[in-house]
Formats: C-alpha cells, sequence, structure tokens
C-alpha cells in the first residue's frame, strides 16, 4: 500500500505552488486547447490551477482546475469532455457561480490521486520535487527516499547514516524526526548546503564525500565538445545535430514570432530564457517534451496544425517550376534548326 507525501516538508495545510500552474500551462494546455478545436472548431484560453491538501506531512486531495474565456455553459460542458478525454480522467466537473465557473478534477482517494499524478507525468509534468508516493508501511525511523531516489525525504533517527549513493537532493526538514543523529555521510555529487539541514539544531558532523564511499573515485562523464556543440539556424535558434531537440536561442534573437521545425521532438529547459521580449512560438505536433521555464519574458505556445496533402503538392509544384526539364518540342526545334543550317551550307 502507497501513501503521497510532501518532498518539501510540508505539514498541514492547503498549498499551491504556481510554478507547478505554469509547468502545465507550458507543457500541456497548447495540447489540450489543440484537442478541444479539433472537437469543436472553435478556440479557447485556458488557465490551469493545481492544489493539494495535507495533514501531518501526508496528502488527503488533490485538484486541478480550469478556468476558460467566454464560459458560458456550453462552452463548459464542451471543455469537461475533452478534458475527460484528453487526461483519459473520468470525475472532471463543473463548477458554476457568476464569479469564476471552473471545471476541476478532484481526487480524494489514493486510487484518483495517482491517476492524476500519472496522467500529468505521461504528459511530462513531473510533481517529485513537491508530491511523491511511498509505502505506507514507513515510520519515523526509516530512511524515506522518492520513488526516483533523486530526493532522500527523512534520514532515519540513527546515530550515524550514509546517504545513499546517486541522491541530488536533501528534502526540507528531512531531520525533524532525529534526536540521535550525530554524523551524516552525503554523497558525491550531492546539492548539499551547509543550511541543508538548518532545522536539526544538534551540532552535527557532515562528510561530503569527494570519492564513492568505498573509496574508488567518481567517474567522469565524457564530454565531446563537438558533438554537444548546437546548430544554429538564421535566427540564432540552436539544435542538436540530428534537429530532434531545439536547445536554445542566443541573446540576439530578435524574433517576435518563431516555427519550430516540423520533426523536432524536444524543447529543453530554459530555450528562450535569453530572450527579452515576448515570443510566439508556434510548434509541430512531433513536440513531445517541453522543458521548465522555456520563456525568460513570456511567451505563448501554439500548436500548428499538420501539413496539408495539398499544401505539399503546391510545394512540389514551386519545386518543378525552379528546376524545369528540357521538353522534347524544344529538343525537336533545336534539331530542326540544325537541320536547316546544313541545308543552306
Amino acid at each position: 500500500m502507497k501513501k503521497l507525501i510532501s518532498t518539501n516538508g510540508l505539514l498541514d495545510g492547503h498549498f499551491h505552488d504556481p510554478r507547478t500552474d505554469a509547468a502545465i500551462h507550458e507543457r500541456i494546455d497548447p495540447r489540450l486547447a489543440y484537442c478541444y478545436k479539433q472537437d469543436n472548431e472553435d478556440d479557447i484560453q485556458v488557465t490551469p490551477t493545481f492544489t493539494y491538501d495535507l495533514a501531518d506531512g501526508q496528502v488527503t486531495a488533490i485538484e486541478l482546475s480550469y478556468t476558460i474565456d467566454n464560459p458560458d455553459p456550453q462552452r463548459l460542458q464542451y471543455f469537461r469532455d475533452t478534458c475527460q478525454y484528453f487526461f483519459e480522467l473520468h470525475g472532471f466537473m463543473i463548477a458554476g457561480g457568476d464569479a469564476s465557473p471552473r471545471v476541476y478534477f478532484r481526487a480524494t482517494d489514493i486510487f484518483d490521486m495517482a491517476s492524476l499524478l500519472h496522467a500529468l507525468d505521461y504528459l511530462s509534468v513531473c510533481l517529485e520535487g513537491a508530491i511523491c508516493a511511498v509505502d505506507d508501511s514507513l515510520t519515523e525511523k526509516d530512511a524515506i527516499y522518492s520513488p526516483s531516489g533523486s530526493y532522500i525525504i527523512q534520514i532515519p533517527d540513527v546515530p550515524h547514516y550514509s546517504i545513499e549513493e546517486g541522491t541530488l537532493h536533501i528534502s526540507p526538514m528531512a531531520a525533524r524526526h532525529c534526536t540521535t543523529l550525530q554524523t551524516l555521510d552525503v554523497p558525491a555529487g550531492m546539492l548539499f548546503f551547509n543550511d541543508s539541514l538548518h532545522e536539526y539544531p544538534q551540532d552535527l558532523k557532515v562528510k561530503v564525500w569527494e570519492t564513492h564511499y568505498d573509496g574508488t573515485p567518481v567517474e567522469e562523464e565524457e564530454d565531446d565538445e563537438d558533438d554537444d556543440m548546437p546548430v544554429f539556424d538564421e535566427h540564432e535558434v540552436g539544435y542538436s545535430k540530428d534537429g530532434k531537440i531545439l536547445t536554445g536561442c542566443r541573446h540576439t534573437f530578435i524574433d517576435a514570432c518563431y516555427e519550430v521545425p516540423d520533426g523536432v521532438e524536444v524543447i529543453d529547459d530554459f530555450a528562450f530564457f535569453p530572450c527579452p521580449h515576448f515570443v510566439e512560438l508556434s510548434i509541430p505536433r512531433s513536440v513531445r517534451i517541453i522543458g521548465d521555464n522555456i520563456f525568460g519574458n513570456g511567451g505563448q505556445i501554439v500548436m500548428r496544425e499538420a501539413p496539408q496533402l495539398s499544401t505539399q503538392k503546391s510545394k512540389v509544384s514551386q519545386l518543378s517550376t525552379l528546376n524545369p526539364q528540357p521538353s522534347t518540342p524544344n529538343s525537336k526545334s533545336k534539331v530542326s534548326q540544325l537541320s536547316t543550317l546544313n541545308t543552306q551550307q
């Protein structure tokens, strides 16, 4: 049996993280709005809000809600149907009222909460930095790690403990249950700061290792600079050599609207962060992953329609016009002219 807990050491209350809203809006909402348009032949603007409730550090409820533009009853009904189809979750509801009508999914049992988290994770929004699932049998005396092993959420109350190698972060309040902890080993590569365990008032001896715990050196990843260097287009936007990853733009990028080429699958974190102005980004349906905080001063993602066959034929026709082949009549004309010259001679 599993339970959901706060990765950030939060205990009780109703919580809202704007960063999660931003991630959902950047990575999911363009596809959701496109799905709505395909079904209803109408554009829609959506704004998400993700919240959760905690009691003694355990998640008791999760809610994903949306407000939309022009929220008349029919549009709210159509949008609710789109959400259920898009997220593959049954249970989206409509909250009426003159103030802020919305469409929402609220989960209060572990199955529904896990289903919502899985749906968001599948659509490239991972919430492990805020909420994660752990075994229900774990107590205050156990070490608790996030499912990926990136976070240690709770340090066990023992005199000496070595954090597992490969862990990257210590969650806030990870040592709040400790009373006997005296020495702590921190593995090489972990992000550890002097105030990481500020909640633990005892004198704690911390050793940050530069090797593996068994003394063997940490292997350095080979870094081939030539392979990692992006290829920039004429708009100062960089791509991986295979053209599948948009790595980022230079600070000299000036376009207000930019069209990501077909075939791109990933847009990296902070891709347009150096850009000082608002950017409208047109992306193809081949894009599967959109990174965090891709805009530096605001932006909008628009998913464009798939190329039409007529458009492709038109391009082929234009190409044929640019590269005409000699025709048979012209060849015969040249032969006729040559014959006439020979006759005259």
